[in-house]
């Protein structure tokens, strides 16, 4: 089962320090895909409403914020493989007891260009 938000960010890009682009803003789309060997006594994965809760909670860390500006990116470059690990570490902490059947988080920073992130 799987569940996506979305966020409005701006970031750029950096390496050593330095800045290697200007700042520029993505209408980034995160989705989580949970999973099991057996569905639970209800009869499902995980309830969609909670992982979508987790999922909006972290998302509300960076909606119309500049990304390079939390303190989770310091010092990097906030890529979408950053930021896919970054929510997948995030979700699967915000999940509590169902945290460990988070599989993967993908990112898309724009239309056709995703990452994703998995343990």
């Amino acid at each position: 089962m799987a569940c996506r938000t979305t966020i409005c960010a701006a970031l750029r890009h950096i390496a050593n320090a330095q800045a290697t682009e200007r700042v520029n803003g993505h209408n980034w789309r995160v989705g989580g895909v949970a999973a099991r060997e057996s569905l639970d006594r209800f009869a499902v994965v995980i309830d969609f409403g909670r992982l979508k809760e987790v999922l909006g909670e972290v998302a509300s860390r960076f909606h119309y914020q500049d990304v390079n500006e939390h303190p989770a990116f310091a010092g990097q470059s906030p890529s979408a493989e950053a930021v896919a690990r970054y929510f997948f570490l995030e979700v699967r902490k915000g999940l509590g007891g169902d945290g460990s059947r988070l599989r993967r988080v993908r990112v898309w920073e724009a239309p056709g260009c995703s990452a994703t992130y998995s343990e």
